[in-house]
């Protein structure tokens, strides 16, 4: 997946960001990207106290402990390389749309452009078409900002510095770019949202991308997540201020 941006094209704010979209369109759609990934990969120990934040826990402590070690397992960290100045990182989102943490560990800053779930439709609308519906969730598309302001896409910009976490919500869209070679990590999880809002049932739906290059872990069945059993994780997981003893979730 690795390609060179030209060195009259580094990439270091929006400006250039655009400038090299425009390359790549005029370039038989070429995606330049200078970046590398490395599924099932950590920075980070497993072996670290309770009182501190440890990254290959947040699966089995959120909704997902629900499926079991079945789910858990198959929910691993990423590490995601960038080789140098003008890294790109296409339109995408977490493994069937779950919510996901992102750490950046060293390296030049990432520049973040984020869009909500709410605003996937107008996306859609704005790029695709009806006989051919375009993949936005698998790296397919690199997107100028300027399409957002002309569609009336909200967005969000996020400046990321090393050291820094960034926390995307179950269907959220992302795309970016690298001030320089960098370092950083993420790993999915889920909340209720995640199911009671549709994102994970939307994204069980036939992929048109047919990318091989794409790290495609096995689906998550989503009819084990009942309304009972998410019931019972709000209680004895997200329910602060009570002195209620947890909920027992038998089984699990």
């Amino acid at each position: 997946m690795d390609e060179i941006i030209p060195q009259n094209l580094l990439v270091t704010d929006e400006s250039s960001f655009r400038s090299s979209l425009s390359y790549s369109n005029n370039n038989n759609n070429r995606r330049l990207l200078n970046i590398s990934f490395l599924p099932n990969t950590s920075f980070f120990c497993r072996k670290t106290s309770p009182t501190y934040f440890n990254i290959h826990r947040l699966p089995k402590q959120s909704l997902l402990k629900l499926g079991g070690k079945k789910v858990t397992d198959q929910i691993v960290p990423c590490v995601r390389r960038a080789h140098g100045s003008g890294a790109i990182f296409p339109l995408s989102s977490a493994q069937q749309r779950l919510c996901s943490i992102n750490y950046h560990h060293e390296g030049g800053v990432h520049h973040w452009y984020i869009i909500p779930t709410c605003e996937r439709d107008a996306l859609q609308k704005a790029i695709g078409h009806k006989e051919v519906p375009i993949c936005l969730d698998h790296g397919q598309l690199l997107v100028d900002p300027s399409l957002f302001a002309k569609h009336h896409i909200r967005y969000h910009r996020v400046t990321q510095r090393p050291k820094e976490f960034v926390v995307l919500a179950a269907g959220t869209l992302v795309q970016g770019f690298a001030e320089g070679a960098s370092w950083s990590e993420s790993i999915n999880f889920a909340l209720p949202g995640w199911i009671e809002e549709g994102c994970a049932s939307a994204a069980t739906l036939q992929c048109q991308c047919n990318n091989p290059n794409n790290y495609s872990p096995n689906t998550i069945d989503v009819t084990i997540f009942t309304h009972d059993l998410i019931e019972k994780y709000i209680s004895s997981h997200l329910n602060n201020g009570t002195d209620d003893k947890p909920t027992t979730l038998e089984g699990l």
